[in-house]
């Protein structure tokens, strides 16, 4: 078939926004020389710099990151260029929800779905790891579930190497884990920590440590002020808790290491 109407962002048709970010759009788009439907993420242009000034970096970063990885529940990245002034990378079009949509849509998960997901987005985040990378922003509205039932961790933006571990507060604040807040590096034990928290939300549709502000959250962090998931959901199988408090527990290892 011939190529639908639309803008073009060079080999790509421009078809319907899908996303929106702070500094990024998302659309799905037309890949004119492949005949397929992609992913296509294009930096603002008047996106906000990074520490070095540079809007460019961040998305080519990304894309390099996604390059690195080929795991089946870890989006694929196609390809990452510059067209008018604006640069963009696209991946695989993943037609589904996120799971943050599917716990406002429908409710709670149980606990035997919940645990599923986290087989796969643990799966996915070896793959991420053994690549030398953290993501750094594991959370309900980044893994998707794809139409067939596919989960797929998206979105490497706040991403970087293993071995930089950077102690910034990067990601999703009720996400992050209680050593961030003390100010020492990211590193798996981190990301683990966010699938941890994932899993209590998708089970509970709410959050060990819940605050309105970073001042709070950090205080409840230092104050240990965690929800016990056994109180809000009494139903769930004792295994399923004991892998939650475990991967919760990978904070507080962090944080007690000299």
């Amino acid at each position: 078939p011939g190529a639908p109407d639309g803008r073009r962002w060079g080999r790509l048709v421009v078809l319907e926004q899908i996303g929106k970010g702070t500094s990024c759009d998302v659309f799905r788009a037309w890949d004119s020389e492949l005949h397929r439907d992609v992913a296509l993420k294009l930096l603002h242009q008047d996106a906000p710099l990074d520490a070095g000034g540079d809007t460019r970096g961040r998305l080519m970063d990304e894309a390099r990151r996604l390059a690195r990885l080929r795991h089946e529940h870890v989006v694929q990245v196609y390809g990452a260029e510059e067209h008018d002034g604006r640069v963009g990378l696209w991946t695989e079009l993943v037609r589904g929800e996120s799971l943050d949509e599917i716990v406002a849509a429908r409710g709670s998960l149980g606990a035997r779905e919940a645990a599923l997901v986290g087989l796969d987005l643990c799966a996915a985040l070896a793959a991420v790891h053994s690549a030398g990378l953290l993501h750094r922003d594991v959370k309900a509205q980044n893994v998707m579930r794809e139409t067939g039932g596919r989960i797929v961790l998206m979105d490497f933006g706040t991403g970087e190497d293993l071995a930089a571990g950077s102690s910034g507060l990067v990601g999703t604040p009720l996400y992050l884990a209680p050593e961030i807040f003390g100010g020492q590096k990211a590193s798996v034990q981190s990301d683990v920590y966010s699938v941890g928290v994932m899993l209590f939300y998708l089970v509970t549709g709410t959050f060990p440590v819940v605050a309105a502000t970073m001042d709070q959250l950090a205080r409840g962090h230092a104050n240990r002020l965690r929800q016990p998931l056994r109180d809000l959901r009494p139903d769930v199988p004792a295994g399923f808790v004991g892998v939650v408090e475990r991967a919760l527990g990978t904070a507080l290892q962090a944080q007690l290491k000299p």
